[in-house]
């Protein structure tokens, strides 16, 4: 109906339009047979049924690309609490150290000192004195002060700088005459050594890329004692090591060490040093294999550096055997360190040409630390202390100048630390030397036997601690004035101590030494101190 009513309006308006459009036709009369009647055709209707695409059935295999992604998983890790354990609270760190006091015979004693840190930077500062005076016995008295700076600056690239500055000051007098007819005023017996040390370290703070470590280490001191004598030394050492597999060393040491002296002729010491050397670890054996090659006066000494330890039972149980040696300076900072009653102007600088072969055993057993070693060496131009007999104000006095002999040196020595109880500390040194000598009598000035013991007890959760030391020694061969060897007598000093900390920061030491009062002469006319007490307070800040 919609179609038919569409078609009709269409015809009707269509006609309109021509009738509008053709206003030039002639008007003659028009006759209308019958009206218009528009009527459309039956139509037949096509009946199309719609169709389905066949149905697909071939199987196909689908691939399926998953990027894997973490799982971020949060939670409280387990905290391993022990059963029955008492926690104990960890020592609050302390910078600071002072220890001062005094005692009898006439004794003063002080020691200071303290560590700082910042960012990039560490370093400590140490100042220490000691002086003694045994008044009952004329001019037996000394003093020594020492005093240390020293600090690193840790750069931005791994590399560190070190500083370091020292200065020593001893004083001590010559009190071996006659003491029943002869009497001496201080500043004539009077000797005192100076020594001023400065050096420093360029090296790598930190591991590298290529595990390589190395240092650029100079040093140098001026040494000046009562008597205008002085001495001069300098040392460069260059040193870099490489580790392969993080644990098998190859070294490389070169160094300079020149030293100078002076009085009313001048003497020079200078030795060039080239150390290289390999070191293999394994689970149960370390190796070392290397040299020590040392000029001196364009004379070349080739020494081994060669080392073999085999671990038997871990670490319970070790054996080592190895052989080593050098060109061993004595200057005169060396030998009056060991003689501070030395003569040097009847001394002279020499190397002692020292070759070694040694073996023993070792081991630490947690509760038991150990070890034992026998050698054999023999030195070249070994120092010796034998008397001298000099005159002040007219009267004699007992000095010591050195001489040197070819040695062979037979030795046994041993170490042990024992802690047969949780606060109970044992811990003893031995060892026994014997001489056998090219020209001379006796090993002047040389002990054959030397033991050191000590035991520390610690009580009251560390308040306190009580200690006990045994110092041993045999008889000492010097030539007296008949030119007759003489042997000193031996050692026994048996010595006590204790300590106590009232607070955190204030406590109090007392040490009872040589309770045996032991008069032994280490050097021929000097006997020790004898029987002396040093106490005082100590405090960490």
């Amino acid at each position: 109906m919609k179609k038919t009513a569409f078609l009709a309006c269409f015809l009707w308006a269509s006609s309109q339009a021509v009738l509008f459009a053709q206003k030039d036709l002639p008007t003659e009369n028009v006759s209308i047979i019958k009206d218009f009647d528009a009527r459309l055709l039956e139509s037949n209707k096509l009946d199309v049924p719609p169709t389905l695409p066949p149905q697909d059935t071939s199987k196909k295999k689908q691939d399926y690309l998953v990027p894997p992604k973490p799982l971020v998983t949060n939670y409280d890790a387990p905290v391993l609490r022990p059963i029955g354990m008492r926690t104990v609270k960890p020592e609050k760190p302390y910078n600071g150290y002072l220890k001062a006091g005094g005692g009898v015979p006439a004794t003063l004693y002080g020691e200071l000192g303290y560590a700082f840190s910042a960012d990039k930077f560490d370093g400590k500062a140490w100042v220490r004195h000691h002086q003694a005076n045994r008044k009952s016995y004329e001019n037996q008295q000394f003093a020594n002060t020492d005093a240390l700076l020293n600090g690193n600056i840790y750069l931005d690239n791994g590399l560190a700088v070190e500083g370091r500055v020292g200065y020593s000051y001893d004083q001590v007098y010559y009190y071996g005459y006659e003491h029943d007819s002869i009497s001496l005023d201080a500043e004539q017996v009077r000797q005192n050594f100076a020594i001023f040390d400065i050096g420093g370290r360029f090296y790598n703070s930190e591991r590298t890329d290529l595990d390589l470590n190395f240092a650029i280490a100079p040093s140098l001191y001026i040494m000046k004692d009562h008597y205008a004598n002085d001495e001069t030394g300098f040392n460069l050492n260059l040193s870099a090591t490489k580790w392969f597999s993080d644990k098998h060393p190859l070294s490389v040491t070169i160094r300079t060490d020149f030293t100078s002296y002076s009085d009313t002729i001048d003497q020079k010491l200078n030795n060039i040093y080239l150390q290289p050397s390999f070191t293999f670890h394994a689970d149960f054996l370390k190796v070392k294999v290397g040299g020590n090659f040392v000029n001196n006066r364009d004379v070349f000494s080739i020494f081994p550096d060669i080392e073999l330890l085999l671990r038997l039972w871990g670490d319970g149980l070790q054996v080592f055997a190895g052989a080593g040696g050098d060109l061993r300076k004595n200057t005169y900072r060396s030998m009056s360190a060991y003689n501070p009653f030395l003569e040097m102007r009847v001394s002279e600088l020499r190397n002692t040409n020292w070759r070694e072969y040694y073996g023993g055993a070792k081991g630490n057993l947690g509760w038991l630390e150990y070890q034992g070693r026998v050698s054999y060496g023999k030195a070249g131009d070994l120092a010796l202390f034998q008397t001298h007999y000099d005159s002040i104000g007219g009267k004699e006095i007992t000095r010591f100048g050195t001489l040197f002999d070819t040695v062979d040196v037979f030795g046994i020595t041993g170490t042990i630390k024992l802690r047969p109880i949780k606060d109970l500390a044992l811990m003893g040194t031995v060892s026994y030397n014997t001489f056998d000598l090219a020209n001379e009598n006796e090993a002047w000035g040389l002990p054959n036997l030397e033991f050191n013991g000590s035991a520390i007890y610690t009580l009251l959760d560390g308040k306190a601690s009580l200690k006990g030391e045994l110092h041993v020694a045999d008889d000492i061969a010097f030539r007296n004035r008949e030119n007759m060897s003489e042997f000193t007598g031996g050692l026994f000093d048996l010595s006590f101590g204790g300590s106590y900390r009232f607070t955190e920061h204030i406590g109090v030491f007392l040490d009872v030494n040589n309770v045996l009062d032991n008069k032994r002469e280490r050097w021929l006319d000097y006997p020790i101190f004898g029987f002396n007490i040093l106490g005082g307070i100590t405090a960490r800040f």
